[in-house]
């Protein structure tokens, strides 16, 4: 569905920067990952937590090698609450990103521009508001 939605968006005139593509972890095949950012949009991998550290540090990591690291924003996604659960389900802290994720992006080789990049940059651009036409 992902890039049946860009294609709208495109076909409409909207720049694909205007769109963020949540929980693009999910999909099996990084290759898409890559086209969806250099057609410009926004690729995002969330879920971040210390079960999936190796996922999300090789994702990010493979679009870093790809020259696409300032088209990736990053989330822990923490919601905890599930229906039904008591007290909501288990607690889940909100400081993985930091405490985890980015000691592994160090020793991955990330220097302290490219963290960043992925987590004061990018945000910072993907939300801003602007106009985002796909004419300029």
């Amino acid at each position: 569905m992902s890039f049946e939605q860009l294609a709208v968006l495109e076909k409409e005139g909207v720049h694909p920067s205007a769109w963020i593509w949540i929980h693009s972890q999910n999909e099996k095949d990084p290759a898409r990952h890559v086209e969806a950012a250099r057609r410009g949009a926004w690729v995002e991998f969330d879920g971040i937590d210390p079960e999936t550290l190796a996922l999300h540090v090789n994702l990010v990591a493979r679009m870093r090698d790809e020259g696409l690291l300032g088209h990736v924003l990053v989330s822990q996604d923490a919601g905890w609450y599930h229906v039904g659960q008591p007290r909501g389900g288990a607690f889940r802290s909100y400081e993985t990103v930091f405490t985890y994720f980015v000691p592994a992006l160090r020793a991955k080789g990330f220097g302290v521009s490219e963290i960043d990049t992925l987590l004061i940059r990018n945000p910072a651009k993907a939300f801003s508001i602007s106009i985002r036409s796909a004419q300029g």
